[in-house]
């Protein structure tokens, strides 16, 4: 007869002794865990080497990037400097000792600069060049002197003196870099790098074609930056402790080193015409520094050409079995530099301290194993022997004997089972009574709850929605009052002083004028002055100073009428004067938001200018809070320039444009379109830009409140609609529209 204990057709189970169930599973989870803890603790090692070494090569080709924007952006400004004297005649380009002169003044303001030059088209050179002493000297290549390039030393005024070095004849400067390329391309852009005529450093140069007003070119502005500023300031970066960094064109010659090795290698015995011949450019993968010809030998092998390198490359590689992380970076300045950055960091510089924690970790992690086995067969030992006990009774009353007793166990949950296990059976009949109205009672209560939860979680809701709607009114208040108080700070402490200067220049213009016209008399009447004031006119340069003196009362004139624009357009935008509702053109809000974004709108470093397209209509006065709107319009504008940023930084080749489209609708409404052409919002993201706190934006970047501030000022506080048309890649337009008179909300 098959045993009545189990169910017919199934296998008895498999027996497992308790303490064995309790050992093994608590052996096999300890060598995992210790097995887990010492593999993540090698990974996670490994992990912080690579986050380490790529936070310093970003760090360093930050500083690089940084650090090369603002020198290659030196001779522009210089430029800027040179056309802003031209245009206010302070400059004659007819008169080459003018050009030098005014040269050799402004030299010393350019500290990064090496030479500065002017070349008419008749071949003559004009400049001023600063010498290893940080002497200034006059350098020219004149038809009267057979175009000899000839180096001047000078006064204190910049007049020259003798000649401290004379070059071979016909220097010809139509042939260089900085005039052909500026010339061929007809605007101000960036030569290739050039050996200088003394052939023992290597310079790059940007020229400028001056054109007058019917086309014709009348001559090239240079300004030239010695490469070995830059190996200077790569020297200075600490680069882990053995990185190295170095930057190369496209074509692989080396610009500079972190290493202080030269982009160049100067052949004195040469036999040569000119002494620049002497120099010859190095390749990266010609360097003398091994890691430098490593690094670019291995770009070289997996890109086949660095003009195949584009944007942000993060890279390892080794050498007699060093890993070395590399980061390569493109460096443009939208004027003809296109430029590789490389920083190569070795793994070796980081996994030392690593290394000696993994095995600490490892020694831990067995030692820990160990106790761990200890414990557990000590406390499975501990745990069984009540319960083997426990069990032999069970079936000695399942046999029919009651009288048994378990003795006590000294661990409290193993003698409560005890005591229980002698209840049980008395208390089994009436528990099974019991359990179906608990049953019921349970079932009762879960639905009660239920609907307490439900009903606690609507309100939740509610709370949140009108606390994120206080949330936005409360942070537009308070930046509204900030603004207020800042642009109210700044219009009073520029306005005043600004007013009381404009308000002088003119009595100061009619004093100017009036001495001049003494100085003038005295000259007519005393043509022979004595010969202590000969010499302090001879000192004054009075000719330069009666001639400059106008020109700088109006540039001053000119400075402090534009400031006082600036401000007016600041007190337009946050209208101080007109918390309350006021009728206003809409107009001067969109010009003044303009102006105060005007920065942002004027090409900048690999940003060309946004062009904005103004479309006015005819629009009256129009009832609203004009800070709030102007606020509108600031965050919609601001918002354009970031998706037009976005756009170039791609890659899209657009023409960057903002257009502002004014229209009076059925008599009542005023409408504002606003549209930009970058790359657009997709449609999932579209429906959720009016939410609070919403952004697509870096962590610290934005807030997500700002359109959502829009929403409620357009909506709310001026009954009107605020609405976005937009589709990936074909820009995006804003749409407002409001009420021309309506009771507006306070």
């Amino acid at each position: 007869m098959p045993d009545e204990s189990s169910p017919p057709f199934f296998p008895k189970p498999f027996k497992v002794p308790l303490q064995a169930i309790l050992i093994v599973p608590f052996v096999i989870q300890t060598v995992g865990t210790v097995g887990i803890v010492g593999y993540l603790s090698f990974r996670n090692g490994q992990k912080a080497v690579n986050d380490v070494a790529a936070q310093l090569r970003n760090e360093t080709s930050s500083r690089i990037a940084q650090n090369l924007t603002h020198l290659v952006a030196s001779p522009f400004q210089a430029f800027e400097s040179y056309e802003a004297a031209l245009s206010q005649n302070r400059i004659d380009l007819n008169n080459g000792r003018d050009i030098e002169k005014f040269l050799w003044r402004q030299l010393p303001a350019f500290r990064n600069l090496s030479l500065t030059a002017f070349i008419t088209t008749n071949q003559e050179f004009f400049g001023a060049e600063r010498q290893d002493d940080g002497a200034i000297v006059i350098r020219t290549s004149e038809v009267e002197h057979n175009r000899a390039l000839r180096t001047y030393r000078t006064n204190s005024r910049g007049d020259r003196l003798e000649v401290i070095h004379t070059g071979n004849p016909n220097f010809e400067p139509h042939k260089r870099p900085y005039y052909k390329i500026p010339v061929q391309q007809r605007e101000a852009t960036w030569g290739k790098v050039f050996t200088h005529v003394g052939g023992k450093t290597m310079y790059i140069a940007p020229g400028k074609p001056i054109y007058n007003s019917a086309g014709d070119l009348r001559g090239v502005w240079m300004a030239s930056l010695n490469l070995s500023m830059i190996g200077d300031f790569l020297r200075t970066l600490k680069i882990g402790t053995t990185g190295q960094s170095f930057i190369l064109e496209r074509s692989g010659k080396l610009i500079a080193t972190s290493t202080g090795e030269k982009p160049f290698r100067y052949y004195p015995d040469k036999v040569v015409q000119l002494p620049e011949e002497r120099v010859e450019r190095v390749y990266a993968i010609d360097s003398k520094n091994s890691i430098t010809q490593r690094t670019s030998q291995f770009l070289l092998e997996k890109f086949q050409d660095f003009h195949q390198i584009q944007g942000f490359q993060q890279l390892d590689f080794s050498i007699n079995g060093t890993r070395q992380f590399v980061q390569v970076t493109r460096f443009l300045d939208g004027r003809g530099i296109d430029w590789l950055v490389v920083v190569t960091v070795p793994e070796s510089d980081f996994m030392g301290q690593i290394n000696a924690n993994t095995q600490s970790t490892i020694l831990l992690s067995l030692l820990a194993l160990f106790i761990c086995l200890g414990i557990g067969i000590l406390t499975s030992r501990w745990i069984t022997q009540p319960i083997l006990q426990l069990n032999q009774a069970s079936s000695a009353m399942a046999a029919g004997s009651l009288s048994q007793a378990v003795t006590e166990s000294s661990v409290y949950e193993l003698q409560q089972l005890t005591q229980s296990f002698n209840r049980m059976a008395q208390q089994l009949q009436e528990s099974f009574n019991t359990l179906e109205q608990a049953n019921e009672q349970l079932e009762h209560r879960v639905e009660e709850r239920t609907a307490q939860l439900k009903a606690a979680k609507d309100k939740v809701e509610t709370t949140l929605r009108e606390l994120q709607l206080a949330q936005t009114k409360l942070i537009q208040s308070e930046k509204m009052s900030s603004l207020g108080l800042l642009v109210a700070g700044v219009a009073h402490e520029i306005n005043n002083p600004v007013n009381f200067i404009y308000g002088n220049l003119r009595h100061a213009d009619e004093y100017a004028q009036a001495l001049l016209k003494l100085v003038q008399a005295y000259q007519t009447h005393y043509p022979e002055p004595p010969a202590a004031i000969a010499q302090q006119l001879e000192a004054m340069d009075l000719d330069f100073m009666l001639n400059d003196l106008s020109k700088l009362i109006e540039s001053m004139k000119e400075g402090t009428r534009r400031i006082r624009e600036i401000v007016l357009a600041l007190r337009t935008f946050s209208r101080l004067d007109e918390a309350e509702v006021k009728s206003i053109n809409i107009h001067d809000g969109i010009d003044s938001t303009l102006v105060i974004l005007g920065s942002r709108l004027k090409p900048k470093l690999n940003y060309p200018k946004i062009e904005i397209l103004r479309n006015y209509g005819s629009l009256p006065l129009v009832e609203c809070y004009p800070g709030q709107l102007n606020q509108v319009f600031m965050n919609i504008l601001s918002n354009a320039i970031d998706a037009i940023e976005i756009a170039i930084e791609q890659g899209q080749q657009i023409t960057p444009t903002i257009s502002i489209h004014t229209a009076l609708i059925d008599e009542s409404l005023v409408q504002i379109r606003i549209r930009d052409n970058g790359n657009g919002i997709p449609e999932a993201i579209k429906q959720k830009i009016f939410d609070p706190f919403f952004t697509t934006k870096p962590v610290g970047s934005g807030t997500g409140m700002g359109l959502a501030i829009c929403y409620q000022i357009i909506t709310d506080r001026h009954q009107g609609t605020l609405s976005c048309s937009s589709e990936s890649g074909e820009g995006t337009e804003f749409v407002i529209q409001i009420p021309l008179t309506q009771k507006l909300r306070h």
